[in-house]
């Protein structure tokens, strides 16, 4: 009876030292839900992940455009807080002028935008958000394709 009570208090032990080492997982990123109808999502990864508060981070970004990607689009990168509010400065780029893209992107036809790199917020709270927008830069239309992770 001893052995059993010692076997499970280690089992115990052991299994309470695996749940408190943290792991890592992947940032998952989904369609944005501020539009009536979500554009189609990008694939997107970062590095680090998770972001690092005030740190440098590298955004990798592709799809497949649903709609034709004109030129005048710019892709932008954003922290937001829980109210959706900016944190720090936005990230924004002409679409068409990234390396290896070609302007108009027929509906269908694949794009990769070259790395992107941008500052993290000076701290990065349980709701803050990481969105990634490619769309007119009047903000008058739904994003072409648009990508959100909450961190």
């Amino acid at each position: 009876m001893k052995h059993n009570l010692a076997f499970l208090v280690i089992l115990l032990a052991t299994i309470s030292m695996i749940n408190a080492v943290p792991h890592k997982r992947a940032t998952q990123f989904g369609p944005c839900t501020d539009y009536g109808v979500p554009p189609p999502v990008s694939t997107v990864t970062i590095n680090p992940d998770p972001p690092t508060a005030g740190a440098s981070l590298s955004i990798n970004v592709s799809g497949t455009a649903a709609s034709p990607i004109n030129q005048g689009v710019i892709i932008s990168v954003a922290f937001l807080d829980a109210n959706y509010n900016l944190l720090g400065t936005a990230s924004i780029q002409d679409f068409c002028s990234q390396a290896g893209i070609s302007c108009p992107v027929a509906a269908g036809a694949s794009f990769t935008v070259p790395t992107i790199t941008t500052t993290a917020p000076p701290t990065i709270n349980p709701g803050t958000i990481l969105g990634i927008n490619i769309g007119d830069p009047s903000g008058n239309t739904n994003p072409v394709q648009c990508a959100m992770a909450h961190l």
